[in-house]
């Protein structure tokens, strides 16, 4: 049985360890120059239709960390679900990446905010001396198990 509550909790799959074994031979450029990452920005140029660059990293604690410090700076706001994976499983590095944002826990049913409760939590923006609404972060499918539909998610995005 497959245990997906984290990256870390499973084996790889044999397709991912004939990859890795397929990659591991010979000498390839670093640093996000080799021919894996090169082919990881066509792809998802392909997929989104327009240039994408990605930036692989080892864990998902660093991707969601990584994202937001790139999202927020030191004195933002992240607003998220209080049950949130980044703020119930992060271990504090959003708050570490970013160099001191703030998470701010928001309670929604079946594990969602809503774009009411969000614009209610909204407050000075401008103000120097608040921290300012810097992210917004959804998880798809949500700790609960449920989803977003999508008029949900523009009816967010639009606050």
């Amino acid at each position: 049985m497959n245990n997906f509550a984290s990256d870390n909790v499973s084996c790889a799959c044999s397709e991912v360890m004939q990859a890795l074994a397929r990659a591991n031979t010979g000498t390839t450029p670093s640093y996000g120059e080799d021919p894996w990452t090169a082919g990881l920005h066509a792809r998802l140029s392909e997929i989104f239709e327009t240039p994408v660059t990605a930036f692989p990293v080892t864990t998902g604690t660093a991707a969601n960390a990584l994202a937001l410090s790139a999202l927020t700076p030191s004195f933002g706001k992240i607003f998220c679900h209080e049950l949130s994976h980044i703020n119930t499983d992060e271990c504090g590095a959003p708050e570490m990446f970013t160099g001191g944002a703030k998470l701010i826990d928001l309670k929604g049913v079946d594990g969602r905010i809503s774009a009411d409760t969000l614009e209610q939590a909204i407050y000075g923006r401008g103000n120097v001396h608040h921290a300012q609404p810097s992210a917004v972060s959804i998880t798809q499918a949500c700790e609960s198990g449920t989803v977003y539909p999508l008029d949900e998610i523009k009816s967010i995005t639009s606050v």
